[in-house]
């Protein structure tokens, strides 16, 4: 009887091992590699996809044999100490409660040990090692198992959602709450990856910005519309050409009206200008050469602008607000940047010459105030005493905004021209005395 009574005691704690075991895999797995696994054909995937998108069930399945196994291996300890124990017991001359007591006791201690490590501890710990072969090893059997027993899987999980439905928040707050814990997890993912060396910390960055590239609206990375570099439409090309080399970018959007972004009607690429120069010089202005421009509202996703110009071919966008307004320009550079870091080109390099012309210098935005004065004797007056004040940052100062093409500074008869501007950089100006040149770009 007593080989018995082991038995049964043993194989309740092994099917205790198996449900509690399930039961932490079971919520440590994301249902997105499940999905993936399953999608791959993985013996099993489908199953843990479908428990692990009702937890609500699947816990009450758990619950339900966790709690059966504990009634019927209580109850075979119970009965084991009062057939087997206690009468070696009474041998000793221990009074019948007293008797109980120790026999009840000699049964719950062992047992309670034997419980905790190997029907809970150890298989826990394994499972969360090996979480994904658990759920798929094990979820076919406890569906057949919940199959078996629906009624009462029934009954406990519509009350728990009952009881739960009480404090639930709403459907928005639930989906924001899940979407910034996949976030999250997916950062813990990066962390992890890099931590091992699997990545680098760039790399960790790319995930993480891409990922948040769905959350980011638009008009967080747009270029302002007061910042952005237009052409006029009615320009003739050699103007239009002169005012492109002068920017440095490659694509320009172009206005009816001089200045006003709420008039641009399209935008031009600089090889196109530079290639009716050539095949039809004697065109009048860029109407000829004009492409459409696609528009996003303030509040569209960074992702979602990405997919529509990527699939439109198209580098470039507007910026629109709820009223139809202009308020910016959004380029595939500009999204790159949200999860890449600053993408820096040869020409976003702030270089540092001078160079005599004429009577006046030809100087790099990023050559100093006191390596100007050094080269050409010629002193700006700075803030900095020191005169480590970059031509682009004085000039900046000077103007209190962003440079633009064609922007011409005085100052003590010395007089700045802004040659060629790049994202409002300044990478080359023409320095010289007052009437040395003029004040048109070259």
């Amino acid at each position: 009887m007593i080989g018995l009574t082991l038995l049964v005691m043993v194989l309740m704690i092994a099917l205790n091992a198996v449900f509690a075991g399930f039961e932490i895999a079971l919520a440590s797995v994301s249902a997105g590699r499940l999905d993936l696994l399953a999608r791959e054909g993985k013996r099993g995937a489908a199953a843990a996809f479908r428990m692990k998108g009702n937890m609500e069930a699947s816990l009450a399945v758990v619950q339900l044999g966790i709690t059966l196994v504990g009634v019927i291996a209580a109850a075979t300890g119970g009965a084991g100490a009062e057939e087997s124990i206690e009468p070696s017991l009474e041998r000793f001359g221990f009074g019948e409660t007293t008797t109980q007591i120790l026999a009840i006791a000699l049964v719950v201690v062992p047992l309670t040990f034997v419980t905790i490590v190997f029907g809970e501890l150890v298989p826990k710990v394994f499972s969360i090692r090996n979480r994904e072969w658990v759920c798929m090893t094990l979820a076919p059997v406890l569906e057949w198992f919940a199959l078996a027993v629906w009624p009462a899987v029934w009954l406990l999980e519509h009350a728990t959602n009952l009881i739960m439905s009480l404090g639930r928040r709403t459907d928005a707050a639930e989906k924001a709450a899940s979407e910034a814990s996949m976030l999250q997890e997916l950062r813990a993912a990066a962390s992890t990856a890099r931590t091992s060396r699997l990545i680098g910390a760039r790399e960790e960055g790319i995930i993480v910005g891409a990922a948040e590239l769905a959350d980011t609206p638009v008009s967080e990375a747009m270029l302002p519309a007061e910042h952005i570099s237009l052409l006029n439409l009615d320009d003739s090309l050699g103007v239009s050409l002169v005012a492109a080399h002068n920017d440095m970018h490659t694509r320009f959007p172009v206005t009816e009206t001089p200045g006003d972004p709420q008039r641009i009607v399209g935008y031009v690429n600089f090889k196109d200008i530079v290639a009716c120069l050539r095949m039809s010089p004697d065109r009048p202005n860029l109407r000829g050469v004009v492409r459409p421009l696609p528009s996003f509202e303030t509040a569209t996703s960074l992702s979602q602008c990405l997919e529509s110009l990527i699939q439109k071919h198209t580098h470039i966008a507007l910026v629109k607000d709820a009223s139809g307004s202009v308020v910016g320009m959004i380029t595939l550079e500009d999204i790159l940047e949200e999860f890449i870091g600053d993408i820096r080109d040869e020409y976003d390099r702030l270089p540092s010459y001078v160079t005599a012309s004429g009577a006046a210098w030809i100087v790099g935005g990023g050559t100093t105030l006191r390596g100007l004065h050094a080269a050409s004797r010629v002193s700006l007056s700075s803030i900095e005493t020191d005169g480590t004040t970059p031509l682009h940052a004085w000039m900046e100062q000077r103007l209190g905004r962003r440079v633009r093409g064609g922007d011409v500074v005085r100052e003590q008869g010395i007089r700045v021209l802004a040659r060629k501007v790049r994202r409002g950089l300044l990478l080359e100006a023409l320095v010289g005395p007052t009437g040395s040149y003029s004040d048109a770009p070259r």
